[in-house]
């Protein structure tokens, strides 16, 4: 079978001992065994057709002895919405340590927030779903009746089905259905939870789903007629497929940020996380010492992640191109507790392979819906992707916040989040074989939450300006050397993110440009160098413009005067033979330089000062070995006597002589 955890399949259900299972902030493993439902499983013929689910059922070993506890509990035994409330920092109040507590308090109390609607969809029909939630709620204290929604007065859960009929039952699904029910409504209470069950977990029928979701999102389950704003949340998800783009449709209702988890096979990739118009939800592992205290996060191995086999890289994501240098859809996008040996509780009474009560999940299903609840809570209700059409999407305002609290200092690759980043970077452990790293990896992806400031859009006094010294640079036609200038940048509002620069010349002049490097990050410069090339004299304008994600661009210009060389011709004269003449009639004009022209010929420019009297071509070519070149002046009948300046330049060079223009004789006067 094609399976998503690296477990052994006994029947219809698969076992892992956990007593393996190490845990953040070097705490002793957490002795149990890891349930792995048989919802999970993938078989090859399902890949592109078939989703399965993305949790994991930890048993903790009884406090005497290495054997498992009871699969039911008469209480919660896993981390809680206060304790995570307090961890991720979306409470209004943080205990020190954060401690798993049963029941919220006023030191460590719920989240408190939560508006609009958050969407579940999920396969299946959950015959409990709406008990099971209730006692959930009731355990920690949060609401159950009608004071959810946009105006605190709608059903705080709401079942609906997406065909308009009763799906059967599958009571694996049912325990994802629990499980994202309740975690969704945990870090944003006063949302309304609709459960949108699809008839089966065929792509097709989820897709259904889906649909009836966004409907429901955007019109605030009926209570706003359009414009409504919210989450959809999807726990499930399959290998990746080549035709899985066309299904990102499904995923660009204005308004509707969409979240999927990244899945429970280390380091692989699986859709819809992968496609770009959702918010990528990949695991981490809780850590707490022996008396119980959070000391911070590390990668969960078993939390999907890594490069798009077909989707290709969202404009969302080039500030981390230079990490991701694949060119495809980088997953997760930002994740959350998912180790089952740090797991969540979760109230199921759908008996299922003989497990009911309270359970302690794990997998990135767990991510999906509580990340959804997070930015639902966050207000940051400005909705999704878009397919690319909202810049002020979630998307968007989550990796440019990344951009704008990471220090790169001069190497991309290397940095670390500044302190007032809304993230937790997340640099120890690994996801399959993708390493942890600093800043942005495949493991964790931006990392974890910190906070509620993370999907909003960066403050709007944030921003950079660029400067160059000297601002003025000056070069040798047809030289072989070169001049520089510094570019540097002054942030201001708060900015800290990188700056990609870019030079440019204008068209055709023959200038070479170049910048060193091609960004700037904190108090770093970069040089701009810039190479007369195939330039003739002149003066011209270079212009370098700087680029951060969801921030104006700024650009400064640096005036570069390109000299003549020294063995360059020049003009020397222009003479007119006649020099005066009666108008209707022509003169023959030699422009003479200073010395032969080169390969290639030099091209004089010519000019009149009275075209309408007598008029020259544009340019006359001296031929190369050459000093002169002859051109003819046309005049017209004019009624009195008209002087007119005939001008050659050439190499920042010019010479000028004087044609008389005379009526015919006995007409008119003279005019000097």
């Amino acid at each position: 079978m094609h399976r998503h955890f690296n477990a052994t399949v006994i029947g219809a259900i698969a076992f892992l001992t956990a007593c393996g299972m190490a845990l953040a902030g070097g705490q002793e493993p957490r002795p149990g065994t890891v349930i792995v439902p048989p919802s999970n499983v993938e078989r090859p013929q399902d890949i592109g057709k078939r989703s399965h689910t993305n949790f994991l059922i930890f048993i903790p070993a009884a406090r005497s002895g290495k054997q498992p506890a009871p699969a039911t509990s008469s209480g919660p035994s896993g981390e809680t919405p206060p304790s995570l409330a307090c961890v991720y920092q979306t409470a209004s109040t943080l205990a020190s340590g954060c401690p798993i507590i049963n029941s919220p308090t006023s030191s460590e109390p719920d989240a408190s927030g939560g508006s609009n609607v958050i969407a579940i969809v999920d396969a299946y029909d959950d015959p409990t779903a709406a008990s099971d939630f209730q006692t959930f709620s009731q355990q920690f204290g949060l609401p159950y009746g009608d004071e959810c929604g946009p105006n605190k007065n709608a059903a705080c859960f709401t079942k609906v089905y997406a065909t308009g009929s009763q799906p059967k039952a599958n009571c694996s699904w049912a325990q994802e259905e629990s499980l994202d029910i309740e975690w969704s409504h945990a870090m944003a209470p006063y949302a309304q939870i609709i459960l949108v069950e699809a008839a089966s977990n065929s792509n097709s029928n989820l897709m259904q789903a889906v649909s009836v979701a966004n409907n429901l999102v955007s019109t605030c389950d009926g209570l706003c007629s359009s414009g409504g704003t919210g989450e959809v949340s999807m726990s499930w998800g399959s290998s990746e497929f080549s035709t899985e783009s066309t299904f990102d449709s499904y995923f660009t209702t204005h308004g509707v940020t969409y979240f999927a988890s990244s899945g429970d096979s280390g380091g692989q990739v699986i859709w819809p996380s992968a496609s770009p118009n959702v918010v990528s939800a990949g695991g981490t592992t809780i850590g707490r010492d022996s008396s119980g205290s959070f000391t911070g996060e590390t990668t969960w191995t078993d939390a999907g992640g890594g490069p798009s086999s077909y989707e290709a890289m969202p404009g969302y994501q080039q500030v981390i191109s230079d990490i991701n240098t694949s060119g495809m859809r980088g997953t997760p996008d930002l994740s959350f507790d998912a180790n089952p040996a740090s797991g969540v509780s979760v109230y199921d009474s759908t008996s299922c392979q003989g497990l009911v009560g309270w359970l302690v999940f794990g997998g990135t299903s767990v991510a999906a819906p509580s990340l959804s609840g997070i930015v639902n809570d966050a207000g940051a209700f400005d909705g999704g992707w878009d397919g690319g059409s909202n810049s002020s999407s979630v998307q968007s305002n989550l990796y440019s916040n990344y951009g704008t609290d990471t220090d790169f200092s001069t190497d991309p690759t290397t940095c670390s989040y500044t302190s007032s980043t809304p993230f937790y970077d997340i640099t120890t452990g690994s996801a399959g074989t993708y390493p942890a790293t600093a800043c942005w990896d495949f493991a964790s992806g931006i990392g974890s939450d910190r906070g509620l400031t993370g999907f909003n859009p960066p403050s709007s006094t944030a921003g950079f300006s660029l400067s160059a010294s000297p601002s003025t640079l000056t070069l040798t036609a047809g030289s072989t050397t070169s001049a520089t200038s510094t570019i540097s940048m002054t942030a201001s509002g708060g900015f800290s993110g990188t700056v990609t620069l870019s030079a440019s010349a204008p068209s055709g002049s023959g200038l070479t440009v170049s910048l060193s490097p091609t960004y700037i990050s904190g108090s770093g410069t970069s040089t701009l160098t810039v190479g007369a090339g195939t330039a003739t004299a002149g003066t011209y304008t270079v212009a370098v413009t700087g680029t951060s994600s969801g921030f104006p661009s700024s650009t400064t210009d640096v005036t570069v005067t390109v000299s003549p060389s020294s063995s360059s011709p020049t003009v020397s004269s222009v003479t007119l033979s006649p020099s005066s003449v009666t108008g209707g009639t022509s003169s023959t004009g030699t422009v003479t330089l200073t010395a032969a022209a080169s390969s290639g010929g030099a091209v004089v420019s010519l000019t009149s000062s009275n075209t309408s009297v007598a008029s020259v071509p544009s340019s006359v070519t001296v031929s190369a070995g050459s000093t002169s070149a002859s051109f003819t002046v046309t005049t017209s009948a004019v009624t009195t006597q008209t002087s007119v300046t005939i001008t050659a330049s050439y190499n920042n060079s010019s010479a000028s002589a004087t044609l008389t223009v005379k009526p015919p004789h006995g007409h008119g006067n003279k005019q000097h």
